[in-house]
């Protein structure tokens, strides 16, 4: 159970460890699964997301259901001159990036994009080129995407670091670059 320090114990871990295999289990299923009660289980999954430990749940869409099936991850390198909020404003912007991380290395910051066809993809990639001060792009169209599980079990330092060791960006989500509320 999460304490005033904001660790977490194992108990809390397995709970997480089922809401990422299944983020819609119900209740009773991950109770069961780790051999608490039902009331038990649902008020540690309520402390962990008033603690801010899990942060939201989320629907994964099949590709066809937005025609945006080719996807590719695209590596930009910045200008030296180049204003790295209006690069985030502009990628913030485009319905076709899903994820962006700004890195160390080579690359400034990578973006998994879905686009509808190459075509798609070209004019974004022209598009960021001409609107932004991008000086290269690297370019690999996924072929397939392979099955993994995170393993908990080897977490279980980071899991159980304190909340105020945390350091949550205020204005932007981390994961994506959008502004949050």
């Amino acid at each position: 159970m999460t304490d005033e320090t904001g660790s977490i114990d194992t108990i809390d871990r397995q709970i997480i460890g089922q809401l990422m295999a299944d983020a819609r289990a119900p209740v009773v299923a991950i109770a069961e699964a780790i051999a608490l009660s039902r009331s038990a289980t649902s008020e540690r999954i309520k402390r962990l997301e008033q603690a801010g430990w899990i942060t939201g749940y989320q629907a994964e869409l099949h590709p066809a259901v937005t025609g945006r099936t080719l996807e590719a991850v695209v590596g930009l390198q910045l200008d030296a001159d180049a204003d790295r909020s209006a690069v985030e404003d502009w990628i913030a912007h485009q319905p076709a990036v899903t994820e962006a991380l700004h890195l160390t290395g080579p690359h400034d910051y990578l973006l998994r994009l879905r686009c509808t066809d190459t075509n798609e993809l070209d004019e974004l990639l022209m598009s960021m080129k001409n609107d932004t001060k991008i000086a290269t792009t690297e370019t690999r169209v996924v072929l397939r995407h392979l099955q993994v599980t995170p393993d908990l079990t080897g977490a279980a330092e980071l899991l159980s670091r304190s909340q105020s060791d945390r350091q949550p960006s205020p204005a932007r989500c981390d994961r994506c670059l959008r502004r949050v509320p």
